[in-house]
């Protein structure tokens, strides 16, 4: 008798280190449990429910049928580069070339890129916490280590100098800001910015700055942008952009990074050998884009605007949660922590996986924002929505 041997399946240490998103696992769980016919009211995904502006659909429609289909510098159309770099240089008064930008296949690859750029074995990137899921895992994926800069409820969760100084030594490579900030909203002042952007130059640390829903800015408070600081500091500053939030293109799989020119060559030559360049149809979508839809902008922000007035006083309303006021983006980051311990609730994923099973209302954990006592819910839905999933929390909670 022959006995068979099974050869061993072997994956590097970089992808076994790698952890699942938790908004990717809830939106699984969700749409397995939609796909049975079960409804849920699903606070997970953190994309528009607003379609595509039809003009910039239209644009897209218009490339596949004069046959822009074929491949584009992997860098992007010379034109949507240019374009983008209009669209700073309108907006921040400066002076930006199109080798100063490259468009990739999302925002994520470009933050991605940039790690793997500019990261040596064992250099540290400090991430103000609570972070997005994925800063993490890059930083650590391209051979960093990840130092979280702690943020305070007391202060909306915006990043501080002096946090930042806290946990910084002499590794320490780079700074990642996203501002507005997913998970929760929170918008850094420019007072602040520019001390950290300074501190980043006087440390010839890199300070990359992901300003992926600079729109979506609320009750008075303003987007303060690092591309203010482009031209002072450009061997310092590097943006990263996404036409998804914006201008609802989640699918269109499309954003970009400003930086110096060898910063964009060096993220060049790895898409080269990766993705190559973005979907054409894309780009040439976002040409109309960035040309101007301003009213579906503004329609969405309306909606965002009036969907969180309601929002963060009926969820501060609710038993045991508390609930901080979001300066930006479209989500809220409630404290939970005073339901653990309570029946089957001991952090936030059960505290997630409880509401999913008891309300049929799904929400993204805090844990994987870095923040145990939390949990992430999107307000990219339907006010109709929003009412009743926050109707079905409040019945859920009193039950325990």
């Amino acid at each position: 008798m022959t006995t068979t041997i099974r050869p061993t399946i072997r994956f590097s240490d970089r992808v076994e280190a790698m952890q699942e998103s938790p908004t990717l696992a809830v939106l699984n769980r969700a749409t397995a449990l939609i796909g049975q016919g079960v409804d849920i009211v699903d606070f997970g995904p953190g994309e528009p429910d607003f379609r595509t502006p039809p003009a910039v659909s239209e644009a897209g429609k218009t490339a596949i049928d004069l046959g822009y289909t074929k491949y584009t510098n992997a860098s992007g159309l010379k034109a949507l580069r240019e374009a983008i770099a209009a669209r700073y240089n309108t907006r921040y008064h400066l002076n930006l070339k199109q080798d100063q930008v490259i468009a990739g296949s999302w925002g994520k690859q470009e933050l991605f890129n940039v790690m793997l750029a500019l990261l040596a074995p064992g250099d540290e990137v400090i991430i103000p916490s609570p972070y997005w899921v994925s800063f993490p895992d890059q930083v650590e994926f391209a051979g960093g280590k990840a130092v979280f800069a702690r943020t305070t409820v007391e202060n909306h969760f915006r990043p501080t100098m002096s946090a930042i100084e806290a946990v910084a030594t002499e590794r320490t490579r780079g700074v990642i800001l996203n501002s507005p900030n997913n998970p929760t909203g929170a918008v850094i002042r420019e007072a602040e910015l520019a001390k950290i952007v300074e501190w980043c130059a006087s440390r010839d640390a890199f300070l990359v700055f992901d300003e992926t829903y600079e729109l979506f800015v609320y009750d008075g408070n303003e987007h303060a942008s690092a591309a203010k600081w482009l031209e002072e500091y450009p061997e310092t500053v590097i943006i990263v952009n996404s036409m998804s939030k914006t201008f609802s293109m989640t699918g269109w799989r499309l954003g970009y990074a400003i930086a110096h020119p060898q910063i964009i060559s060096a993220l060049g030559k790895i898409q080269r050998h990766s993705t190559s360049n973005p979907s054409t149809i894309a780009q040439h979508a976002a040409l109309k884009a960035l040309a101007g839809v301003d009213e579906d902008v503004q329609q969405m922000y309306a909606a965002y605007r009036d969907r969180r007035a309601w929002l963060v006083p009926a969820l501060a309303a609710l038993p045991g949660i508390c609930c901080a006021d979001p300066d930006g983006a479209f989500y809220v980051f409630p404290d939970v922590s005073a339901h653990f311990g309570k029946g089957p609730i001991t952090d936030s994923q059960s505290f997630a996986d409880f509401l999913l099973d008891e309300a049929r209302v799904a929400v993204v954990p805090g844990a994987g924002f870095g923040a145990e006592a939390f949990v992430r819910i999107s307000y990219a839905t339907s006010i109709g929505r929003l009412h009743e999933g926050v109707r079905r929390i409040d019945a859920a909670l009193r039950t325990l």
